[in-house]
């Protein structure tokens, strides 16, 4: 079947149309330094055929940690030991992605000493913390410490670069209105709301050339007066007209009622995948293929990130083939 033959997502050439979708693993250093644990599950991923693994989110600024024992690419002592990673997955034709985040006020892994910066000085409801209000010098930096680490992921022999726009940390809470409450051009109307994503992609875009960069965004906050699928998909359009090579669509994960639902964002998935020619990566919600093959034979999605079903099972993709010859 196509799904489980080699085809392109943007220019980079890929086995299959299965991806790893970014999964926290808990397995760096304190400093954010891949252990050989990490090294060993990705190895482990590409033996069992995944077409393209997404490390889990790393972070770009060395005043901040979203996670304790979380990935890091905030400075270039680490590229030598995500180049044995990236080569040792190659090793077995798979292809792989690091995404690359900034926190904030949803949570830190050292919140005592973390500097914590978002659009606007609000309370988050479920952390508590209420972050510094970012002016445009913070606005800079951040978009400098975005090339900075593509640069470094490039050099670390990566396919790509993943910049993290969901989940509640920094660039998601711009594009959404309950926690973007600012009245300049980086506040108010969708367009003004996506454009330090935009800046960063531009910025990240002079400097790596034609080094495929990814995003992964919320669909909608999936709350009254936040990020609506409307919202979402003009910003998403945007992006791609200035030449994002994929978009992962995702939404609000603390929605744990979810859990027991299937494709959570295939709706606007195919309504974007209609609309533009950028490849779209449908993420959430898969778990066999009778979740996955009438949207592929039906919609423009043609690619499907999967983060739990690999947790409990790394050879999920024969799991997948095997359904197929039933």
């Amino acid at each position: 079947m196509e799904l489980f033959e080699e085809t392109y997502i943007g220019n980079i050439k890929v086995k299959n149309h299965f991806i790893r979708s970014a999964t926290f693993e808990g397995k760096a250093t304190d400093d954010g330094r891949p252990t050989e644990e990490i090294k060993d599950l990705y190895e482990t991923l590409a033996k069992a055929d995944v077409g393209t693994i997404i490390t889990s989110y790393s972070y770009v600024a060395d005043y901040e940690q979203p996670k304790k024992y979380q990935l890091g690419i905030y400075k270039d002592e680490l590229i030598e030991d995500y180049q044995k990673i990236t080569e040792t997955v190659h090793q077995y034709g798979s292809k792989i992605i690091m995404q690359i985040v900034h926190g904030s006020s949803n949570g830190q892994g050292y919140k005592d000493t973390a500097k914590v910066l978002a659009p606007s000085a609000i309370e988050h409801p479920i952390s508590k913390i209420t972050p510094k209000e970012m002016r445009q010098e913070d606005i800079n930096n951040v978009i400098n410490l975005f090339v900075k680490a593509g640069k470094r992921v490039k050099a670390s022999g990566f396919d790509g670069v993943q910049i993290h726009c969901a989940h509640g940390y920094l660039l998601s809470q711009f594009i959404s209105p309950l926690f973007n409450h600012r009245t300049d051009h980086y506040g108010g109307c969708s367009e003004n709301r996506i454009r330090i994503v935009l800046e960063i992609y531009h910025a990240m875009r002079k400097e790596l050339g034609d080094f495929p960069i990814w995003i992964k965004m919320n669909s909608s906050d999936e709350e009254d007066n936040g990020l609506t699928n409307d919202d979402f998909i003009e910003m998403a359009k945007l992006l791609s007209s200035q030449g994002i090579d994929a978009i992962e669509i995702s939404g609000n994960k603390w929605n744990f009622h979810k859990l027991n639902e299937r494709a959570y964002y295939k709706e606007a998935a195919i309504k974007l995948a209609n609309m533009i020619d950028t490849p779209i990566i449908l993420t959430g919600g898969l778990r066999e293929m009778n979740d996955i093959i009438s949207i592929y034979q039906n919609s423009h999605v043609q690619f499907f990130g999967f983060a739990r079903p690999f947790i409990k099972d790394t050879h999920f993709i024969q799991t997948l083939y095997e359904e197929i010859e039933q």
